[in-house]
């Protein structure tokens, strides 16, 4: 395992085109909020998060609210969700065997990232199980300078978005969590998935993972092609292995009668490999929650 500064990004040419990628990854997978316990949860209509993520040369922080106008934020009924972020991320290509095309094109692209959904869903408790799926609008935004004509998931774009979200109690002091969501917006897709126990009333401890994938990655990994898979340069798009767009790791919840915070740590998968061997940064999420 090697630890990765943020001048280290890559090696294998054309790789440049994946950064895009790691940011949209992020982007999908934290627009998913931190849930609450809904059996220690007040009678509350509303829920604001709040958190950020940094990885070797990617930051991102964001934010959101949950509303439910007629109803708890955990009672069975409609609600209405609206979410946001703003990042930065950079990397560095591998020259090319043309120099002068290297100076045109750059090799320490840096980008402006940002994402927003406005979304209408229902929540419905089963048991100990509750489930709450939402569908509304999303948009994805690669603002990248400059110009990388090696990437496909690049620009402005604007898509339908689903999210569905489920909480299991097990037994009294265990739970475990699963957010799907995907978006046509730069065909993005994200799962987290989280185990926790309370070891004590209000401090858990657990693991969690999640897998994200966009455009970019499956042209990547061979589940697409034809013309949506060719960038701009014309040249093939390298194979990647679905572990590069992994991440995995360990978290620390606390939690009090109208909120909570929690902070995770881990590594994932960077799509950037050097001779073939892929690499692997780490990651640190700070979330933070409150219902009012």
């Amino acid at each position: 395992m090697r630890w990765r500064s943020v001048h280290r990004v890559g090696a294998r040419p054309g790789l440049g085109r994946a950064r895009p990628l790691i940011a949209t990854a992020l982007l999908a997978l934290l627009s998913l909020p931190a849930v609450a316990d809904p059996d220690k949860a007040p009678a509350i209509g509303r829920e604001v998060w709040a958190g950020a993520d940094i990885s070797s040369n990617v930051w991102l922080l964001y934010s959101g609210v949950t509303v439910a106008p007629w109803s708890g934020v955990y009672d069975n009924g409609w609600r209405f969700r609206a979410a946001g972020g703003y990042g930065e991320y950079s990397y560095e290509k591998t020259p090319s065997e043309d120099p002068l095309l290297d100076g045109q094109r750059g090799l320490n692209p840096h980008a402006r990232t940002y994402f927003a959904d406005v979304l209408v869903g229902y929540l419905q408790r089963f048991g100990d199980l509750t489930a709450k799926a939402f569908v509304g609008a999303s948009i994805i935004s690669h603002e990248i300078a400059p110009l990388d004509p090696e990437t496909v998931a690049i620009g402005e774009e604007i898509g339908v978005k689903g999210v569905l979200e489920l909480w299991l109690n097990i037994g009294e002091r265990g739970w475990g969590s699963l957010d799907l969501s995907w978006s046509s917006a730069h065909n993005t897709r994200a799962a987290r998935a989280r185990i926790g126990y309370r070891v004590w009333p209000k401090l858990s401890l657990g693991l969690e993972g999640g897998i994200n994938v966009d455009a970019q990655g499956e042209c990547r990994l061979g589940k697409a092609s034809g013309s949506e898979c060719v960038p701009n340069d014309g040249d093939p798009i390298e194979r990647a292995d679905l572990m590069d767009y992994a991440r995995g790791g360990a978290f620390a919840r606390y939690e009090w009668g109208s909120g909570e915070v929690s902070l995770s740590a881990g590594v994932l998968g960077d799509s950037f490999a050097n001779r073939g061997e892929a690499e692997i940064s780490p990651y640190v999420t700070v979330n933070w929650l409150t219902q009012f």
